[in-house]
């Protein structure tokens, strides 16, 4: 029977891969060159601050979330303290022709929020400002200080599955989560956000000002239209959830996804759930973990009763159960593998002096969105991939979540976030805890999610922009389908000289 510790280890490693670019090795070389007092005309209008590589934080201020991303040198990190601080960084890059990513917590999976130009870092607008129908947040807004800032409120928000996941990156690509069957998308729920424009100007988009901006703020992902420094959402009527996690013999693993995926198919919508099969090394003859955890927003009754309809649909009785009825904001906290951290303790290293969270080396992933349950063949075919191929020191796991309930309900037009028909995300992971990995260990993370996708890809409704994907041939397609033309005009008619742009940005060759 597997310990209640492991389980919590568990959690914490999914949520620090964040389970809720582009650099060359010249990049030193050119950030060597750059003029110290370039940036003072920056700094002397700005109320936050600019670091550069002379800077002796330079090395804390360009972290994200994922190490290998360190090897990526900005020329400069401006944080940002209020709109016109990010204004003002907008017009000065735009000026001088520095190409710009913008940073909130900097968990994109492929490091689209760093740069070798400037980073327009988000982490100080993190405001959380109760009103009499809706909440303001600010796009640095952490999960975890969401939580602690609106409970004393009897508030709260969708939320995603990682602590130190940001609102600015989260609404902007949907927002997916415990929640998402029992309140809808986190970008459902957003009534109005001011922008800061490619061209300098500061607007406020809702549905009746600058309507089709505010469409494609809702699901289109971010770094695609501008610089979002504040979401104006409708909160949850959420005082309590039911915290739940059961693990299960990893020898009827093939039984127990199946009924995971009937279960969450057929049952309340009340039910937000995550099955996880993970091995924190993949050496040979080690014993994957095999969980089922998630939410529940109604009472601890009523989940015994789905509990024992999930035992039934498996034919099997889990090796170990607990639920525990908890205000909102503990039991989300406990979720993201906090419950026994202070909310201070709760953050990235470096974050604040009490941090204790630890960034990840390196990671390989590769998720897709499905409108159906896996037939028995589909089944087999996935865990024989995830499971070939066993190697020491690669922590793997094989992530699916629930979908459909009340995001189901919207149009797939209605939003930017098309994929209304999805019932579940499922994917691949790896990581290592090298950041530069030797290129064997490299090939062979990659190579587990190659398999896995190589078996998703034939079957699946699209993919998830919040969770990019390493490999995705047709990108546009699957993050947008239909929508993506509507898109690509937004795109043109607020970002005409394409001055916000990644690798997989709105208008890119897909």
């Amino acid at each position: 029977m597997h310990s209640r510790r492991s389980v919590l280890r568990a959690g914490s490693a999914l949520a620090l891969a964040g389970i809720a670019i582009g650099g060359t090795s010249n990049a030193v070389a050119g950030v060597a060159h750059d003029r110290t007092d370039r940036w003072d005309g920056l700094r002397r209008k700005l109320q936050g601050d600019v670091v550069i590589p002379a800077d002796p934080n330079y090395a804390l201020a360009k972290q994200g979330q994922f190490a290998e991303f360190d090897a990526i040198n900005p020329r400069a990190i401006a944080f940002c303290e209020t709109p016109q601080d990010v204004r003002h960084s907008v017009l000065f890059a735009r000026e001088r022709g520095i190409g710009v990513r913008t940073r909130s917590g900097g968990h994109n999976y492929r490091g689209w929020s760093t740069g070798e130009g400037l980073v327009i870092d988000l982490s100080r607008i993190n405001h959380a400002v109760v009103g009499p129908s809706t909440v303001r947040v600010g796009p640095g807004l952490q999960g975890i200080d969401g939580l602690a800032a609106l409970a004393p409120h009897n508030r709260q928000l969708v939320a995603g599955t990682c602590p130190t996941v940001c609102y600015g990156g989260f609404l902007s690509g949907g927002g997916i989560g415990y929640q998402t069957r029992k309140f809808g998308l986190g970008s459902d729920r957003m009534t109005s956000a001011v922008v800061v424009l490619a061209d300098g100007r500061i607007v406020r988009a809702s549905p009746t000002r600058e309507p089709d901006l505010f469409w494609a703020l809702r699901g289109g992902g971010g770094g695609n239209f501008g610089v979002v420094v504040d979401f104006e959402v409708r909160p949850i009527e959420a005082p309590r959830m039911v915290l739940f996690t059961t693990t299960w013999s990893w020898d009827r693993i093939r039984s127990v996804f199946a009924a995971w995926q009937a279960w969450c198919v057929n049952g309340s919508n009340n039910q937000g759930s995550a099955f996880i099969v993970m091995l924190e090394d993949a050496a040979p003859g080690a014993v994957p973990l095999v969980i089922i955890t998630g939410g529940y927003h109604g009472p601890e009754e009523e989940l015994d009763t789905e509990l024992l309809e999930l035992v039934g649909l498996a034919g099997t009785q889990p090796t170990s159960r607990s639920a525990t009825d908890l205000p909102f904001h503990d039991a989300m906290k406990a979720a993201y593998g906090c419950g026994e951290l202070t909310t201070e303790q709760c953050h990235r290293e470096g974050q604040n002096p009490m941090g204790a969270l630890h960034r990840t080396g390196f990671l390989r992933e590769g998720y897709r969105l499905f409108d159906r349950p896996f037939s028995d063949t589909e089944l087999d075919r996935l865990v024989s991939a995830w499971d070939a191929d066993r190697r020491s020191g690669q922590r793997r796991f094989l992530h699916c979540m629930s979908l459909g309930g009340a995001s189901s309900e919207m149009d797939p037009t209605a939003t930017a976030f098309v994929h209304r028909d999805a019932r579940f995300i499922v994917g691949f992971t790896t990581q290592l805890d090298d950041p530069t990995p030797a290129d064997e260990d490299a090939a062979a993370a990659l190579a587990v999610v190659d398999r896995g996708t190589a078996v998703l890809d034939p079957i699946s409704v699209g993919a998830y922009v919040n969770f990019p994907g390493t490999n995705l041939p047709n990108w546009s397609s699957a993050y947008y389908g239909e929508n993506y033309p509507r898109l690509v005009r937004v795109k043109r008619h607020y970002d005409p000289d394409n001055f916000f742009r990644h690798p997989r940005s709105v208008g890119a060759p897909s």
